[in-house]
């Protein structure tokens, strides 16, 4: 499997798709404290939800060194997301630099709902540089 670390800048990912169920849904808010009962009424997914299942599917294709840590993230949501709706993810290795002896590693994704933009994440995650 390829290590994140290793791609360049630039580096576009194959798309992936992927749902999210009911069960799945509620098992997100159950984890993050989320009661709301407005997501199981309207039967939609949390626009968090998707962003998280949305980089848990990425990074199914791609490996993380140890030690590696979610610095940060900022999430756009257009649109709700239906429970069992398929989501196409496409995602993009934006930047890619070295500090202070750590990779920071920059994806943003597009997540589409039928052929348009639903949620747009952008992800930054810090690994530690191998010792050169």
């Amino acid at each position: 499997m390829t290590v994140l670390t290793d791609l360049p800048a630039g580096h576009d990912f194959p798309p992936i798709a992927f749902s999210v169920n009911a069960a799945q849904s509620r098992a997100y808010r159950a984890a993050t404290g989320d009661t709301l009962p407005l997501y199981d009424e309207a039967g939609l997914v949390p626009p968090l939800a998707v962003a998280a299942l949305a980089l848990g599917a990425l990074l199914e294709s791609v490996s993380l060194p140890p030690g590696t840590l979610h610095a940060s993230e900022s999430v756009t949501y257009v649109s709700p997301v239906p429970v069992d709706a398929t989501l196409e993810c496409r995602a993009r290795l934006a930047q890619r630099s070295v500090r202070g002896g750590w990779v920071v590693s920059v994806l943003d994704s597009d997540i589409l709902l039928d052929g348009t933009t639903a949620v747009s994440t952008r992800a930054t995650v810090m690994s530690p540089a191998a010792p050169s």
